[in-house]
């Protein structure tokens, strides 16, 4: 597994601030898995219960992933909820032809500074099968390897420059 302490940070630090080589204190990363960014995804986002589980009043929440892990996953939602929610999750990658399904809780809910609309998730997955969890760290690898980021910067490279957006206006 990579290492994703500061420059200079010791381990066993059991979450306390260390000093890094230039000096200032770093918190100690105190996740269990190394998230990742995964590209081409799909998101479904439920609350858990039992009308939901039947396919009777089931509103997708979920917008997009932001990150990934075999602890949790970041998704932007389409409404608030409170801290402790149970929900069930539904992640789809086109790149694997792969879903993983896994019940989850609502760790905590913000809204976006950016956007009214969107309110950020930290969802931490319940009873994940390990199955599901070595698909997930086989995805992380792919996209984490050196291989993977040379391939994904070539295609940006020759996409070429982004169409130009219209300036915004103040009125």
């Amino acid at each position: 597994m990579a290492d994703t302490r500061p420059a200079g940070a010791s381990s066993g630090s059991g979450g306390k601030p260390q000093t890094s080589s230039s000096g200032k204190h770093k918190k100690a990363e105190l996740r269990r898995h190394v998230r990742f960014v995964p590209e081409n995804t799909s998101a479904q986002l439920y609350l858990k219960g039992f009308l939901t589980s039947i396919g009777i009043n089931r509103k997708n929440e979920a917008q997009y992933v932001v990150n990934l892990s075999e602890s949790g996953a970041l998704i932007v939602l389409s409404s608030k909820f409170q801290s402790g929610t149970k929900v069930q999750v539904r992640i789809e990658m086109e790149k694997f032809k792969d879903v993983i399904e896994a019940e989850g809780e609502i760790r905590w809910c913000y809204q976006s500074a950016r956007d009214s609309t969107e309110y950020f998730a930290g969802v931490m997955f319940r009873n994940l099968p390990a199955i599901q969890a070595t698909r997930i760290a086989k995805m992380r690898d792919w996209f984490t390897s050196p291989e993977y980021k040379l391939k994904s910067s070539t295609r940006r490279r020759l996409a070429g420059p982004l169409e130009a957006e219209p300036p915004l206006k103040f009125e």
